[in-house]
Parts: structure tokens; C-alpha cells; sequence
């Protein structure tokens, strides 16, 4: 038996959810208009958030802020960073849809401090962003979205279960898990309310219960969940989750992994969604 992480379908998954009052049809099709002012930190975050599953990456404008929908290479990860309005200075915008890469953004961030103000522009009839932050200017050629992957809504798949703890202790727990298998399971125990992580490798095993008051919230489901995620999916989404920062873990049997937190204090909010691992028992079914 072989096992084998999910990968997502593009063909079946549905576009994201647009605000109520934004035609998807033109979304999808025009390039989108953009006026703001936001601090260098805050854009940092969302970049950073974002070119952790991916450099690549479609962004969504919309009249409510921003969100940088990206999927990894092995389509096993999808991400939604969202920045709002209230976040920036200043906000104003059409809806549409760009694919523009972390890189290119960075390069200006870079030579900026986090408290100065970038300014961005973007132009929907020649599709250039015009950045500016302290003195420092570029413009950027923007292309359309055509080839990016869509990004499926991430709460359309089944989690009854769902675990909140400190972003430092799901670290830790991966770091431990790391030092045994490739491999972690999360389950929601109903009947005894709690968390558990475990790791089982050729020789050494990890069984890292969390009981209820040991974490932020814990609400459990009807029935038991579990499900086995790769670790180098779930170490590539640690970076940008701090410390301290509260983080939601949606959980079913054999589903993604919905990983859910807030970035610039409140101003914006990820969601990752990460693929199981499931067996395949066609090589047991041929013995």
C-alpha cells in the first residue's frame, strides 16, 4: 500500500467567493483599477503569506480590499490572503482580477522601511502597477490571469471539528513531528475532547495529546476526525503564523486541512488549505 498526498482539481473547483455586489463574469475578464495607500509592513505580511505557497499568484481587487489567491506547484495547497480596506491609508478600486509574482513586489519593499507608506496605482487600460514608498518608484507590467489555477472556495470542504491554539505550539508540535516521521496525523477525539497529533516513523513514535483547556477553543464534532498531512506541506505555511497569533485548525476525516489566522493586526487574515495524505490500495489489492 502507498500512500500519496491529494492534489486539487481545477477543473471541478469553484472560482472564489466574489462580494455580492461585483459581477464575476467582468471580474474575471478586466483588469482591475486601483488607488492606496498602505504601510510597507502591512503590504510585507501579505507578500510574505502569500510566496510561502507560491511566487506566482492571481490578485483580486476588489471594493473591499485585496486578496492573493495562490496554489503551489504540486497543487496540493491553496491560499487566500486577504487585505482589507480599512487596513490602508487610503482605498479605491474596481474589481478584477491580475497574476503577478512576490518577487517583483519585494524588490521594492526591500528598500523601504516597514513604517513608510507604499503607494500603488494601477492602471486597468495598460495593466501597470506604479509603486512609490519613500523616494523609491517602479512600474510594473502586469499579464492576465488566464493561467493561474483557480482557487476553490477553502470552506467548502467538510470540517467538524475545529482546534485553536497558539501559533507556537502548533510550530513546536510540527518541529517534534519532524524529528520522527515525514508524516503527521490530527485527530479531534470526541469523547474525550481533545487534540491530538501523532507521528510514527520506522522506528520512533510521537503521540502529542491536547486536552481541551490545553488550548484556545476546541469545538468537537458528532463523531471522531482524523486525517494525515505531509510535513513539508505543513512546514511551508509555518513561516508567516506568529507566535502568539491564534490559529484555527478545521478538521475532517480524510479532507484538506483548512489552517486559518490573522495578519497585520486584524487588517487582513489567511487561509491555507492543505491536501491529506490517502492510501492507495491499488498495489495492496494487486498482492
Amino acid at each position: 500500500m502507498s500512500t500519496g498526498s491529494q492534489t486539487y482539481d481545477d477543473s471541478s473547483a469553484p472560482a472564489s467567493v466574489q462580494p455580492d455586489d461585483v459581477d464575476t463574469d467582468t471580474a474575471e475578464t478586466e483588469c482591475p483599477t486601483l488607488t492606496a495607500a498602505v504601510s510597507v509592513g502591512r503590504v510585507q505580511r501579505f507578500l510574505d503569506a502569500i510566496r510561502t505557497v507560491n511566487d506566482e499568484f492571481q490578485l483580486e481587487v476588489t471594493p473591499d480590499g485585496m486578496i492573493g489567491n495562490v496554489v503551489n506547484d504540486s497543487r496540493t495547497t491553496m491560499g487566500s490572503v486577504r487585505l482589507d480596506a480599512s487596513g490602508c491609508e487610503s482605498y479605491q478600486a474596481t474589481a478584477g482580477k491580475i497574476t503577478i509574482q512576490t518577487s517583483r513586489l519585494r524588490e521594492v519593499t526591500r528598500m523601504t522601511s516597514n513604517r513608510d507608506v507604499m503607494r500603488l496605482t494601477l492602471d486597468g487600460d495598460s495593466q501597470t502597477l506604479d509603486i512609490e514608498a519613500d523616494g523609491v518608484e517602479c512600474s510594473l507590467q502586469m499579464s492576465d490571469s488566464g493561467q493561474m489555477p483557480s482557487v476553490s472556495e477553502l470552506g467548502e470542504a467538510d470540517h467538524p471539528s475545529v482546534c485553536v491554539l497558539e501559533g507556537g505550539e502548533l510550530k513546536r508540535i510540527m518541529k517534534a513531528a519532524g524529528h520522527v516521521a515525514t508524516e503527521v496525523g490530527f485527530r479531534i477525539e470526541h469523547t474525550c475532547e481533545r487534540f491530538v497529533a501523532e507521528a510514527e516513523g520506522d522506528s520512533d513514535r510521537l503521540v502529542a495529546p491536547r486536552e481541551a483547556d490545553d488550548v484556545e477553543e476546541l469545538l468537537v464534532g458528532a463523531v471522531p476526525v482524523a486525517s494525515t498531512f505531509d510535513l513539508g506541506y505543513l512546514r511551508q505555511i509555518r513561516r508567516p503564523i506568529h507566535k502568539r497569533t491564534e490559529v484555527t485548525l478545521a478538521l475532517g476525516t480524510d479532507s484538506p486541512l483548512l489552517v486559518a489566522f490573522d495578519i497585520a493586526d486584524g487588517a487582513g487574515h489567511v487561509e491555507y488549505s492543505i491536501a491529506p495524505v490517502v492510501a492507495d490500495d491499488g498495489e495492496e489489492s494487486d498482492e
